[in-house]
């Protein structure tokens, strides 16, 4: 009795998925093609639909010859239905407000019904992405300007959810030893290889200047810039520690030729995940996500997350 109760949940888990990808409107997979690419029975690929009928997560339509419709769909009762019962994403070490801010407009938009979620947070797009491939979490949060980078590269990602300008960052801003500078030639430069945002941007804003790249991790820039170590490097112009440093600042503006996707939060999900797609899509509402993180950039909501 046991192993036909798993059989059978692990079969509905196997058609909410496939059934998720699916657009409403439109036609689901044959009770043929259920059982193939679910490895079911034909007789437990029908009581997983019904059971996803009765449970409120889908509303399915049948036209005979023209197969079956999926009218609606209910993406939370569907992670129910597929055993999810947590969303974890991961995203940028929370040392600036509006980092803050975006952390804990995830947490408030995404612990909706019986769904809890849950934020990592990890130094550079790079492990951040690798993390999200090896199924170590859901979705991971970077810069547009980074998303486009890796799906250039062939990453199997695709972005579920973007919220807009300067919900990522603020501005990048150059800093430097000597506010005169005109000529880089021989110039010491930080670069972090590990950040697609401030590698490509260091890199498109010293393009054919003859500056030495010193391989740096983003957050000893300035450290290295007091100690004379570097001469200039690109950074974040939320961090109080920059604020705090000293250290000239100048902006890098259209010099970068990356418009504002650099601040652009996107929130994106392994190919083939269309239940946290669609969980990421229906929950986070930009316009509120925005207001939750303008809220607490400005004292006027705590930070939790």
């Amino acid at each position: 009795m046991r192993e036909m109760l798993s059989k059978i949940g692990q079969t509905v888990r196997g058609v909410a998925r496939e059934v998720c990808a699916v657009a409403p409107g439109t036609r689901i997979p044959t009770v043929t093609e259920l059982e193939r690419c679910c490895a079911a029975s034909r007789g437990n690929v029908q009581k997983a639909l019904a059971l996803l009928k009765e449970s409120g997560a889908v509303s399915l339509e049948s036209h005979g010859q023209g197969g079956t419709l999926l009218t609606s769909i209910d993406y939370l009762a569907l992670a129910s239905a597929c055993g999810v019962t947590s969303i974890v994403g991961t995203m940028p070490l929370p040392y600036t407000m509006r980092y803050e801010g975006l952390a804990t407009a995830l947490f408030t938009l995404l612990n909706a019904g019986e769904l809890r979620s849950y934020i990592t947070f990890q130094r550079g797009s790079e492990p951040r992405v690798q993390m999200l491939i090896e199924g170590a979490t859901d979705y991971c949060v970077m810069s547009r300007l980074a998303f486009e980078d890796y799906v250039r590269r062939g990453t199997p990602i695709v972005d579920a959810l973007e919220l807009g300008p300067l919900s990522y960052v603020g501005h990048h801003v150059l800093i430097t030893r000597d506010p005169d500078r005109a000529n880089w030639h021989g110039a010491r430069i930080g670069i972090d290889e590990s950040s697609v945002d401030q590698s490509t941007l260091t890199r498109k804003y010293f393009a054919g200047q003859g500056v030495e790249y010193v391989p740096v991790q983003y957050i000893h820039i300035v450290d290295m810039l007091e100690s004379g170590e570097l001469d200039a490097g690109i950074w974040n112009e939320d961090d109080l520690h920059l604020r705090a440093s000293g250290m000239k600042i100048r902006p890098i503006g259209t010099a970068s030729g990356v418009s504002e996707k650099n601040t652009c939060a996107t929130l994106v999900v392994r190919q083939g995940d269309a239940l946290t797609e669609h969980l990421l899509s229906t929950l986070v509402d930009p316009s509120r996500a925005l207001e939750i993180q303008n809220r607490v950039m400005e004292g006027q909501l705590p930070a939790r997350y």
